[in-house]
């Protein structure tokens, strides 16, 4: 009896273990179920995505790999095009791909490039495939970068990695800097240079590494270095079309990092939302460095997550550290989603208040876009943005206060635009100024859209393509090339019925024809209420010799006569400009000679006893 006594006890003893053991696991379910129970619809999500990810997997690999390859040298409107064409290319052999494909969402790290942005990449998509490419390619980047754009970004990115900074006119100097960074792993910015890159880099830019001793090592000129795998290396141009021989470009990865328009409207809005609204600014400023501080942690919390739960062997609910693990990052995480959820709403408030300065921030955009084409013109026509963005901060400074939003823009929008013209005429030569106002004209009507891009292909290339012909009605004092202009000009909608205006009514017309200016004679007919840009293209057809007076006219009449008649020079704006790095340079024609106006300004400035004359040929 006392043998079942102590079977029974045994038994009841294990029982109780059992009871307690079920008690600690229905505890610990508790807590799994409260802690990861509203994760199941979204892991649910997510596994479907990833099922469709990876039937699409080859598919999004081959073209990812196309453009990290090739196409990090074009614009962002033809890059689209090759990528286009290389989805139609997958189409026709069957490879699945996504339906809408995009580098961004393939390879791109949501809190990688949330950093980037941080770090003063522009907000757009082409330049965060640009960034996407850089940290996927193989070869060492070589960033087309006329605004300076990828240089900032590199510096703020590598700040905190002990950026090493070289250029190619440092002589011998600069291969000892890279010579240790290689050694130490620090990152090396190489910029401004020109169209050919040193045969001393070559080994550097194969990457021809060889094992010696155990250690990979790299050698440089003369020399053998230990190289390091932290190391980076990043090159940088200023030209905006260089032209690199085929065996440099397969050496690096091109990218082209001109700035545009949508991620320039964006820089250029917070430039003046800090000087406009400096509060909303800052605050804007530091959700946003919360917001990726906030995201970097639930990525790590769900990483650290999932990783118990896939090491987990068993019965997770016996695995009192799994589950006390899983508690822990889940209520950590809990509280930052909910500061999250508090920022990101008082960020779409904030949002909401830039609204209604983004019309500048387009506004300023078009401006910069204007003058930049103006290195198509002269190559010395070209003006950085840090320059413009100087003057951006002028104009905000100087213009009329205003009672509403509204109207302060256009207080800020019509000093700007004067300022940038006086600025920017003061670089041009006599021959350019005109070209200069009506392309800002041009600019300014597309960017408010009314100006017909047909329209404005007509003004700048004239009729091309064929055209059904009719015979000339008036041979007699018409030129049959005016009239086959005119023909053309017709196949615009709003000019349907020109050419049959001047067939029933060839007198009144002939009258255009034969005015001393016939930019300023009333058109007859329904074509009297033209607007003055459509009256000069009747004016290209009729007398293209007095197109020129015509867009002086059509300049006047829109933004001004100040916009027509040249802004004479003044050396004391000039001067005010200037700084003790940004120097003045007057460009000379025969026959001129500033010398007289520096010293009178000099005297005037109290500065004749500390001015001095030097020339280059002194030696």
């Amino acid at each position: 009896m006392e043998s079942e006594l102590k079977g029974q006890q045994r038994k009841k003893e294990q029982l109780e273990a059992d009871i307690e053991l079920c008690s600690i696991k229905l505890e610990r379910a508790e807590k799994l179920i409260s802690g990861l129970g509203g994760e199941k619809t979204r892991w649910e999500a997510t596994e479907s995505e990833l099922a469709k990810a990876q039937e699409d997997l080859t598919g999004d690999m081959l073209i990812s790999a196309g453009i990290i390859a090739y196409l990090g040298a074009f614009t962002a409107s033809f890059r689209q095009q090759l990528v286009d064409s290389f989805v139609h290319i997958c189409d026709k052999a069957g490879l699945a791909h996504s339906a809408r494909y995009s580098l961004t969402s393939v390879l791109g790290e949501p809190v990688t490039m949330h950093s980037w942005l941080l770090g003063g990449l522009p907000n757009d998509n082409f330049s965060i495939d640009n960034a996407i490419i850089m940290a996927n390619g193989r070869r060492w980047p070589l960033f087309i970068d006329p605004q300076g754009q990828a240089n900032k970004w590199i510096k703020a990115l590598e700040k905190n990695n002990r950026l090493q900074v070289i250029k190619l006119s440092e002589g011998g100097e600069f291969m000892r800097v890279l010579e240790n960074a290689m050694q130490f792993g620090s990152p090396v910015l190489l910029e401004g240079i020109g169209s050919e890159l040193d045969p001393a880099l070559e080994p550097l830019l194969l990457k021809q590494l060889f094992k010696s001793g155990g250690a990979t090592c790299i050698r440089l000129g003369d020399t053998t270095v230990e190289y390091s795998a932290e190391f980076r290396f990043y090159i940088t141009t200023k030209l905006r079309n260089p032209h690199y021989l085929p065996e440099v470009a397969v050496k690096v990865n091109l990218l082209n990092f001109m700035i545009t328009p949508a991620g320039l409207a964006d820089q250029l809005l917070g430039v003046v939302m800090a000087a406009e609204r400096p509060d909303l600014e800052e605050q804007k400023a530091a959700l946003v460095v919360a917001g990726a501080e906030n995201k970097h942690q639930l990525k790590g919390i769900e990483d650290k997550i999932l990783e118990v739960l896939s090491n987990s062997t068993g019965n997770i609910l016996e695995d009192e550290s799994a589950i006390s693990v899983i508690t822990e990052a889940k209520r950590l995480g809990n509280e930052i989603a909910g500061k999250q959820r508090v920022g990101e709403a008082t960020e779409a408030a904030i949002d909401e208040a830039r609204v209604a300065y983004a019309p500048c921030g387009d506004y300023l955009s078009t401006l910069f876009f204007c003058i930049s084409d103006l290195a198509s013109i002269d190559p010395m026509y070209q003006y950085s943005l840090p320059w413009f963005t100087k003057l951006v901060l002028a104009s905000l400074a100087q213009a009329a206060k205003a009672d509403t939003v509204s109207q302060r823009l256009a207080a800020i929008h019509s000093h700007f635009t004067a300022s940038l013209y006086k600025n920017v005429c003061r670089s041009l030569f006599e021959k350019d100024k005109l070209l200069f106002a009506f392309l800002l004209t041009a600019r300014i009507l597309a960017a408010q859209n009314q100006l017909e891009p047909a329209e404005w292909m007509f003004l700048v290339m004239g009729g091309v393509g064929s055209v059904k012909t009719k015979p000339n009605p008036a041979s007699a004092w018409l030129p049959d090339n005016a009239w086959r202009q005119l023909l053309q000009l017709s196949t615009l909608s709003a000019f349907s019925s020109l050419a049959e205006a001047v067939t029933k009514n060839a007198q009144a017309w002939r009258a255009v024809y034969d005015a001393a200016e016939p930019h300023k004679a009333q058109l007859p007919g329904v074509y009297d209420g033209l607007h003055a840009f459509r009256k000069l293209l009747v004016v290209r057809c009729l007398r293209p010799d007095k197109v020129v007076p015509a867009v002086a006219a059509f300049v006047g009449s829109t933004l001004g006569l100040q916009y027509v008649e040249s802004p004479a020079v003044d050396l004391s704006a000039c001067y005010a400009d200037s700084s003790a790095t940004t120097p003045l340079i007057f460009v000379l024609s025969p026959g001129s000679d500033p010398t007289a106006a520096i010293l009178q300004f000099a005297a005037e400035k109290g500065m004749s006893s500390r001015l001095s004359a030097i020339s280059l040929g002194q030696g």
